[in-house]
């Protein structure tokens, strides 16, 4: 495919320092921070985007290329399968046609050399995309392009595959992990895939380390896509947005972060209760009348399309009012799975994790210390009277920071990359003298 504008092209080889591999949704927000900085700092960067990430890439000026760029998207196979299985896509959904025709006709390519034609077909009927891991064409990218250097997250397809053929190629690689990887472990535990990996907490890399991942592969560095959390303009908006607000005056603020909750679990299909949300919320509002000391504001998910009701010290926030800033304006962040609750372990806000969802085990707050754990609504009331008291007791917040002093994960993980990649250069040249 043809690129229409100047940061849209398949490398020449030989010519980029640091090739990112990613999706759209949570990993291109992880990547783009370290992207753009190795980029100000003078390396030459590229994005293989992946589906979503394509438009992000756009909007944030970075240099990239998709599947569609790749030769093996004009095969008459490729074309041919990808076509067939677009099919199954709306037309006027967010990512064009030729990108998800060239998507799956060389994702599936590479399962059908993996397993035969009768088998692939029967592999994609049963798992569809799920199963796709191109390391063959990942494999045969690297080879082309030959960067110094492989940086992706803990995505699985085409980003597992990438680190895998990086691994098997010599080529150092640095993997990003977003929250706790509890899928992803199962293969990246695994010794060497990705040069170093880069995890939220302690609590993460300990996991990793039970898992049996070496030390040494593991640095604690924070995610970039939180990274926000800590500018000091979104603090001092926090503080002018409480003022403004009237919050904290003689009262503890709580602030309820929904989180939808699904029929069924997707993974491992247990039964949810859709009405668990509005439960919670019933409750906090019933702990209120019992607690003139505290005062409410509600946070629906995008996805929560509810009606707020207001009531005597229960407040209501917009999506249009920022998250990073409505975090810093409060004192406890009350979430079943929303991704608000690292926002407010980072910011040193105290977090209430209350474990009723079947979503919960994928955001285990309460097992990585960052947060306290409440694992039925008839405890919820106990949990906020010690934590009011603790909160009484220390008077002023601790920030919870991942890293050691102020450095941001967007820092710490280019240091990495830097790092890997000087090394990387010393031994290329010590191997030609």
């Amino acid at each position: 495919m043809n690129s229409t504008n100047n940061l849209r092209a398949l490398p020449k080889p030989n010519s980029i320092d640091f090739l990112f591999v990613c999706y759209g949704g949570g990993h291109i927000q992880a990547v783009v921070p370290v992207a753009l900085t190795l980029q100000e700092q003078g390396y030459n960067i590229c994005v293989f985007a992946i589906t979503t990430a394509i438009a992000v890439c756009e909007t944030k000026e970075l240099p990239y290329f998709t599947y569609a760029d790749l030769p093996q998207a004009s095969d008459e196979d490729v074309q041919r399968e990808g076509t067939r299985m677009a099919a199954a896509y709306p037309l006027n959904g967010s990512i064009p046609f030729e990108e998800t025709r060239a998507y799956l006709g060389i994702n599936f390519k590479d399962l059908v050399q993996q397993h035969g034609l009768e088998e692939a077909n029967l592999i994609y009927g049963v798992a569809g995309r799920q199963k796709f891991f191109p390391i063959n064409h990942m494999t045969y990218c690297l080879e082309y392009l030959h960067p110094k250097m492989l940086i992706a997250t803990n995505s699985p397809r085409s980003e597992f595959a990438a680190l895998k053929a990086a691994s098997n190629l010599g080529i150092p690689s640095l993997c990003i992990v977003d929250l706790f990887a509890l899928q992803e472990i199962t293969w990246l535990k695994t010794p060497g895939l990705g040069t170093k990996i880069c995890v939220l907490n302690q609590g993460v890399k300990d996991m990793f380390i039970r898992e049996g991942r070496p030390n040494e592969e593991i640095e604690v560095t924070g995610n970039p896509a939180f990274d926000r959390i800590h500018d000091p303009a979104v603090i001092q908006s926090g503080r002018a947005l409480r003022k403004a607000r009237g919050w904290g005056e003689g009262r503890f603020t709580i602030l309820y972060a929904t989180s939808t909750e699904p029929s069924l679990h997707p993974f491992t299909g247990e039964v949810g209760d859709k009405l668990l949300p509005r439960r919670i919320e019933e409750r906090l509002r019933n702990i209120l009348k019992c607690h003139s000391d505290l005062e409410l504001v509600v946070r629906y998910h995008p996805s929560d399309l509810q009606e707020f009701k207001s009531g005597e010290r229960i407040y209501a926030s917009s999506q249009t009012e920022d998250i990073n800033a409505l975090v810093h304006a409060v004192d406890i962040v009350v979430v079943t799975s929303s991704t608000v609750g690292a926002q407010a372990y980072l910011a040193g806000v105290p977090v209430v994790a209350i474990e009723c969802s079947i979503m919960s085990k994928d955001t285990p707050y309460a097992d990585f210390k960052m947060a306290r754990r409440v694992p039925s609504l008839d405890s919820l009331e106990e949990v906020f009277v010690d934590e009011i008291n603790r909160l009484k007791r220390v008077q002023t917040k601790k920030i919870k920071l991942q890293m050691h002093d102020n450095t941001t994960a967007t820092i710490s993980i280019s240091e990495q990359a830097t790092q890997l990649l000087r090394l990387y250069d010393f031994a290329l040249t010590s191997k030609l003298e």
